[in-house]
């Protein structure tokens, strides 16, 4: 079975198991992701090991299940299935409390390798922090797009953000997908050949015009209340940030001098490798939904301070 024939086969499972935990949200979304960043943020630990460090992978996954439990489980009382425990709070205040907790992380992080007895106890606890920031955080952020409250992005698929979140796996899908067809095609310029030797400017153009169409497309399928410079610029970014997410984790697994982060799906490696695009993805198209509440705030605080 050639490598391509394996992709072909995990994404025809892969692909309807992730539409469906979209559509259905609630407990099903959230396991799903947490489940994929736990198994990813144990991939990233691995490729640090492979460096001579010793994370602390308890205390990482734990660390990063807490914070994922706060920002996306179901709210039990909630009328709306995906609303999580912090339904009502705003979103400033559930950003107080994810800093919160990445503060007490990283002390009990710092706590725990005092028990250990191992060396380089700066890297360890270094590296163990930076996964959850890196992944956990990332991830959350598909937990909250999937929740969103504006009006205008909770399209006709599902409820809440399923449309929004829906289209954004889709334009990244898209994206890998057209920058791999293209790039094989007509690559000829290297992209990066420091890191990644096979990838090509025209596969990262064919990839962008990818997401941005996908993403058009799908607005206008699921989300017609979106404007089209919106979703428009919704789609260069997911096809700009996309690649970036993809080759810096080329360059930790380049350092680690392995192939793939994993070897869990045949064809693709591990789960970090298959979401290493959306976890620069996710948190872009975030503030891109939230750009002008963030700029609303930040003024306000600038103004606090007489800026």
């Amino acid at each position: 079975m050639t490598n391509l024939t394996k992709r072909i086969a995990v994404a025809a499972i892969g692909i309807p198991a992730a539409v469906g935990a979209v559509y259905l949200g609630g407990w099903f979304f959230s396991g799903a992701i947490m489940l994929i960043a736990l198994q990813a943020l144990r991939e990233f630990y691995h490729l640090a090991e492979s460096k001579h460090a010793s994370p602390n992978q308890s205390v990482g996954l734990v660390w990063a299940a807490v914070i994922l439990l706060l920002v996306g489980f179901p709210n039990p009382d909630a009328t709306v299935q995906t609303d999580s425990i912090f339904e009502g709070l705003g979103m400033v205040m559930i950003g107080g409390y994810v800093c919160l907790f990445m503060l007490l992380g990283s002390l009990i992080t710092l706590a725990a390798e005092l028990f250990r007895a191992r060396e380089n106890a700066m890297l360890n606890t270094a590296l163990t922090a930076f996964g959850v920031f890196y992944i956990g955080l990332s991830m959350a952020t598909l937990l909250l797009l999937r929740a969103i409250d504006r009006p205008f992005l909770q399209g006709a698929w599902g409820d809440s953000g399923a449309s929004l979140v829906m289209t954004l796996f889709v334009s990244v899908w898209l994206a890998d997908t057209a920058a791999y067809f293209v790039g094989l095609s007509f690559g000829k310029h290297k992209l990066f050949p420091r890191v990644s030797p096979k990838k090509s400017w025209e596969g990262a153009i064919g990839g962008l015009v990818g997401s941005t169409l996908a993403f058009v497309g799908m607005s206008k399928l699921l989300m017609p209340g979106v404007p089209l410079d919106m979703a428009i610029g919704c789609g260069v970014i997911v096809g700009i940030v996309g690649p970036i997410g993809d080759l810096a984790e080329s360059l930790l697994k380049r350092d680690a001098v392995v192939k793939d982060s994993g070897g869990i799906l045949p064809g693709h490696g591990g789960v970090f490798d298959r979401f290493d695009s959306m976890l620069f993805a996710a948190p872009a198209v975030f503030v891109i939904c939230y750009g002008d509440k963030i700029i609303s705030f930040l003024t306000q605080l600038l103004g606090k301070f007489g800026l």
